[in-house]
This record gives C-alpha cells, sequence and structure tokens, in this order.
C-alpha cells in the first residue's frame, strides 16, 4: 500500500481558498478578477495527521538568507525522519504568520499535498454585487475600485473521485482488512489493498481506527525497509 502517495490525494473544495492575482476593467468597462488556488494549512496538516500519523510528521522553521522564512517538513519514513525545505516572504498582512504559513504550503509540495494545483491555470473569477454571500473583493489599482466577486468552480480532475463506491464489496474488503490487521497477518492486509482502486483505498481508510492505520503504517515501513 503505497502510504505517502495518499498526501498527493485532491481535497475537498472545503479546503481550498481563492485569491485574486490579478484584477482589472476590460474596454467595455467590465470589471474582471483572476484568481490561484491554494489549499489551507489546517487541510495541510489534518492530511498529515490521517495519512502518516500526528506522531510521524513535524515541522521547523528558521529565517531565510534573503528574508522570509524556510520551512522544513519532515516525515518519518523507514524509522528515519526525512526533511524537506522551501520558503515564503512575509506577508503585507501579518508578516509573521503569513510568511509561516506560505512556507509551509510550499515544502507540503515537496511532498506531493496539494501538487495538483500547479496544474490549474489562473482562473477567471465571477464578479457578483457587493454582499453577496461568499463573495471576497479585490482592489483594482488602477482605479481604486473594490470589485467582489465569487471563487471559480474547480475541473473534474482537481476533485475528490465521484466514483462510485459500491459498499457491499468494500464492506466485504474492509471486514477482510480488519479481521487481517486482528489476526496480524500483514501479507493478507497487503493483498486486500492492492485490489483497490484509488477511491476504495480512501474510503476505507478513513473508517478505521487511528490504531489500525497505525498497524497498516508500520506493515508499510517494514516491508519496505
Amino acid at each position: 500500500m503505497d502510504i505517502l502517495g495518499m498526501l498527493k490525494q485532491p481535497f475537498s473544495p472545503n479546503d481550498i481558498e481563492w485569491r485574486a492575482c490579478r484584477s482589472g476593467v476590460s474596454q467595455g468597462g467590465k470589471p474582471w478578477v483572476m484568481a490561484l488556488a491554494y489549499i489551507t494549512n489546517r487541510a495541510i496538516m489534518d492530511r498529515l495527521d490521517d495519512v502518516v500519523g500526528p506522531a510521524n510528521w513535524r515541522n521547523e522553521y528558521t529565517q531565510a538568507p534573503c528574508g522570509g522564512i524556510l520551512c522544513g517538513l519532515s516525515i518519518r519514513a523507514n524509522g528515519e525522519w526525512v526533511t524537506k525545505w522551501d520558503g515564503a516572504e512575509n506577508t503585507d498582512v501579518e508578516a509573521i504568520k503569513g510568511g509561516l504559513s506560505g512556507s509551509m504550503k510550499r515544502a507540503a509540495v515537496h511532498w506531493g499535498i496539494g501538487r495538483y494545483l500547479y496544474g490549474l491555470t489562473e482562473n477567471f473569477a465571477q464578479v457578483v454585487e457587493k454582499g453577496t454571500k461568499g463573495s471576497q473583493s479585490a482592489k483594482i489599482k488602477a482605479t481604486g475600485q473594490f470589485i467582489y466577486w465569487m471563487p471559480p468552480q474547480l475541473p473534474e480532475w482537481a476533485l475528490p473521485s465521484n466514483k462510485r463506491i459500491l459498499r457491499e464489496e468494500m464492506q466485504l474488503s474492509l471486514m477482510a482488512i480488519l479481521q487481517s490487521i486482528s489476526n496480524d497477518d500483514r501479507s493478507t492486509v497487503d493483498e486486500c489493498y492492492s485490489e483497490l482502486e484509488e477511491h476504495e483505498t480512501m474510503w476505507i481508510w478513513k473508517l478505521l481506527s487511528t490504531k489500525q492505520k497505525d498497524y497498516i503504517r508500520n506493515s508499510n515501513q517494514e516491508r519496505v525497509a
């Protein structure tokens, strides 16, 4: 079972935040906004907790050589800590907090977390009236005008799989996995998981207890070692 591969899975739209990267007014006088998608830090931490376990990841920060902040995101793999680094500049608002958040998001990408979002180009957002529920604001530099916009829709490939889950079959697979864990039969656990498709693996993973997930993580690390 590819535990680390589960880090790369797309997130729910609720875990995505959008930021205006460009805005302006067309020749016809209509305002426009282009936005980019980002993973929230909370979603990154939740994904790490769920996939590798709270005790198997950690982060550390240091000052970047030319300003800003570097984040080292470490995951325990095969009994050893592996660290991947990246950095970000301090932001204009809550500078230090923004630098910490940005550097962790970039370090997470090195582990494949949210990397799929790099496949998104800039998206035109829908400009709406002020006060529209769920809307965000952006300032047009040329005019100083504030406009309001709704986040774009993510394409299907950037969403969690919507393939149908055959629950009766998955219940049988789940019971086989749980029985194999109870019997300390690691080879059968691996065999059960190898027969599952990607979306089925995630569905069953969410139903396992923390102790059961730890068993599979440890089994996976011992097999690789």
